[in-house]
């Protein structure tokens, strides 16, 4: 059985062949058995002053290289070793020279700074016959020499070597080159996973279908760590298998074999702790530290768990005020903070970009979803306008933030559409006593004089309105027309504003609804009084219209008589 160390692509042969032992050393966790191997490998020689390999003959001994001066062929006859006579003080200096021999065959060579592994091999008398053998890279551990012989007898020697792959299988099939018996992807000798949770802080909302309060939600923070130290592997060079160092084994052992990409089953079992199907993760976190010396790699993902179908967590703060006139005025403040669910390197989940979309989905529906929140705390038979007085809202892109305030006052619905503000104004001027005023020279006041009849009847009716938004998409409608200073060109800006003044003005836009106005605050039409048949007059209406504030006025006065 030789026993074959290749050193600098050099074979040389232990002559007498050592005994060979093998301890194999499986790592295990409770969690996780069996998750790497390595190998201790145990060679049991002795050093013969006057035969083997390597040899001394008289005061020289073999030096290492190809030349029959340490022999290096496998065309070995071992039933006649040859024969170097050595006699007297040469015993001692043979056993010295050929122990600094093993020393020097037993040291890993280094190379930039980096201790590099030895191939050893061990194979059958008749390559033919026995086969390949078995061979592997190893790193020396420890070599010693026992005493037994004084120095001048034959001398033991044990060397200890370590491996954690085999360059092949003796055994075709048993596993592949650069593995072991275990036949994991990625070699490790150690392997740790921590779970810990704990409650945010933070809480997301519920309301029932009816926008009234149900309760709040925690929020976890859940961090994950997990660490392992890889063990190198080398091929027939004694270089990387594939250029992976020990802590990128580690890595990928993680990344593999933990499955960071789905679901694991450890984090499963959170999630069912946490209330099955009722929570999301967001913010997802990963920090990599890598002892390169150590051949460590560790992973930390720390991740927050929410419940909801939206990726955000939204505060709210409703306030209610009623002042002496006893008008309500309910406002709403909230604070929408997006969650982070980016997949790699897509945008589409960033924290802004969560928190706009739900944005959108609670801000542009008639009326916003704010005014369901405002309505569900007054009691059922309690009114607000469906339009806010006033709203505000401020983007925080980069934290990823969108605030805004809503206010809501019970002022009765509006009669014109697509009005933001209405007023409506009906003045009625009563007949007074109709007298003369004379002067009279050193009187000190005048003379009145009751003329026996009174002054007629008037109503006046006066409209003021602010539309919302136009109907016309500045974006779409003039293009390019607008130069870098905000103006348009002449012939664009005169069909716009006929346009705006034109076809949407208020009563042109809303015939029927002014009608209704005017009919309402119409004399004729009052069911308090009758008006004399024919006695009816009205002035000449005015009305206001401004494009581009979108504010309208319209005021008429009737005169009339009553039956």
């Amino acid at each position: 059985m030789p026993v074959i160390i290749t050193k600098e692509d050099i074979d040389y042969y232990l002559i007498p062949a050592p005994l060979v032992s093998f301890n194999k050393q499986n790592y295990n966790n409770i969690g996780r058995p069996g998750f790497g191997t390595d190998y201790s490998i145990q060679l049991q020689g002795e050093l013969l002053q006057m035969y083997g390999n390597p040899y001394s003959s008289g005061n020289s001994v073999g030096i290492a290289d190809s030349s029959n001066e340490w022999t290096t062929t496998s065309e070995i006859d071992y039933s006649s070793l040859e024969f170097h006579p050595v006699s007297g003080v040469n015993l001692l200096d043979t056993t010295i020279k050929k122990q600094e021999k093993i020393r020097s065959l037993f040291t890993n060579p280094v190379v930039s700074g980096v201790a590099k592994p030895i191939k050893v091999t061990i194979r059958g008398l008749n390559e033919g016959v026995y086969g390949s053998g078995l061979s592997f890279q190893a790193f020396v551990d420890d070599i010693s020499f026992d005493s037994d012989g004084n120095w001048a007898n034959p001398v033991s020697y044990n060397i200890g070597l370590r491996t954690s792959n085999f360059l092949s299988s003796a055994n075709d099939g048993e596993f592949d080159p650069y593995h072991n018996e275990t036949k994991f992807t990625y070699s490790i000798s150690s392997l740790s996973e921590t779970f810990d949770i704990n409650e945010d802080g933070q809480q997301t909302l519920t309301f029932d279908n009816n926008y009234q309060f149900l309760n709040t939600n925690k929020v976890y923070t859940v961090n994950r760590s997990v660490s392992a130290v890889g063990t190198p592997v080398y091929d027939e060079s004694g270089s990387y298998v594939s250029g992976l160092a020990p802590w990128q084994q580690a890595s990928g052992y993680i990344y593999e074999y933990l499955n960071l990409t789905e679901l694991p089953e450890t984090k499963s079992i959170i999630y069912s702790l946490l209330g099955s199907g009722n929570y999301n993760i967001a913010n997802v976190v990963y920090n990599e530290n890598i002892d390169r010396e150590a051949g460590s790699y560790n992973l930390t993902e720390t991740y927050i768990a929410y419940s909801g179908a939206s990726p955000v967590i939204e505060t709210i703060n409703i306030d209610v005020s009623v002042d002496e006139s006893r008008t309500k005025l309910v406002t709403v403040n909230g604070s929408i903070n997006g969650l982070n669910t980016v997949n790699g390197f897509e945008s589409s989940g960033n924290m802004f970009n969560n928190a706009k979309t739900y944005w959108d989905s609670i801000s542009t529906g008639v009326p916003p979803l704010s005014y369901y929140y405002a309505q569900a705390v007054l009691p059922s038979s309690g009114w607000l306008h469906p339009a806010p007085l006033n709203n505000t809202f401020a983007y925080d892109f980069a934290g990823g933030n969108i605030s805004y305030s809503y206010s809501f006052d019970d002022r009765p619905p509006n009669i014109i559409p697509g009005s933001v503000s209405e007023t409506i104004s009906i003045d009625d001027t009563y007949p007074g006593e109709i007298f003369s005023v004379t002067p009279v020279i050193g009187r000190s006041q005048p003379v009145l004089q009751y003329l026996n009849s009174r002054s007629e009847y008037k109503r006046s009716l006066s409209i003021d309105v602010v539309m919302g938004n136009p109907t016309v998409n500045w974006n779409t409608t003039i293009g390019s027309d607008v130069n870098s200073s905000g103006t348009l060109s002449s012939g664009v800006a005169q069909s716009i504003l006929q346009g705006l003044h034109i076809t949407n003005k208020p009563s042109i836009t809303n015939t029927d609804e002014f009608n209704i106005i005017y009919q309402a605050a119409n004399p004729v039409n009052d069911p308090n009084f009758t008006v004399v048949s024919g006695k009816c007059f009205h002035s000449a209406p005015t009305e206001s219209w401004n494009p581009k504030t979108r504010s309208y006025t319209y005021s008429i006065e009737w005169t009339f008589e009553k039956a």
